[in-house]
């Protein structure tokens, strides 16, 4: 009887250090892994501050600059394609906006919701355009990078596949 008794104590004593060993490997586990998420948190927010945006323009590919994306929630005003936008939408458009849209027809609807209804053609391609709802308190900018491929005594855009429209809030901020 007292094998039997020992046997279980032994088997008891066993048990315990057993779950507290798993308890404190996991426990280590988890420490290590908090830890691991700490660095990789603190890597990207040094990334994110050391990373700016490449040039935008004309000569930013051939300096080796990658084309810039913009995306909702990026601010255009504080953005290197901010010099190569043009507001035409509401209001009136600037001298500098006309220029910009050489080789592209602008038609403008409101809608009944108020919003104002955008369309920019290519002048010599009817079956292709561009569409915007512009929602009130918005603006929309037409995005000409390369002017370069404009022929003003012609009213072509020779490609009209650089330019494009971007809405924004009135503090730039992209919807």
């Amino acid at each position: 009887m007292l094998y039997f008794e020992n046997n279980r104590m032994v088997k008891n004593v066993v048990i315990v250090l057993l779950v507290i060993l798993v308890i404190a490997e996991g426990y280590l586990l988890y420490q290590s892994h908090t830890a691991l998420k700490m660095q990789q948190q603190t890597a990207m927010t040094q990334i994110t501050k050391q990373k700016s945006l490449p040039p935008a323009g004309p000569d930013s590919r051939r300096k080796g600059g990658a084309p810039i994306i913009m995306s909702k929630g990026m601010n255009l005003k504080t953005s290197p394609i901010a010099k190569f936008a043009y507001q035409i939408a509401p209001g009136n458009m600037s001298t500098d906006a006309q220029k910009a849209l050489v080789g592209w027809k602008i038609k403008t609807e409101k809608a009944e919701s108020g919003a104002l209804i955008v369309t920019l053609t290519p002048s010599d391609s009817d079956d292709q355009s561009q569409q915007y709802t512009v929602a009130t308190g918005n603006v929309l900018y037409f995005i000409e990078q390369t002017p370069v491929d404009d022929k003003a005594g012609q009213d072509k855009d020779f490609n009209y596949r650089d330019d494009y429209g971007i809405i924004t809030n009135s503090a730039g901020v992209i919807q």
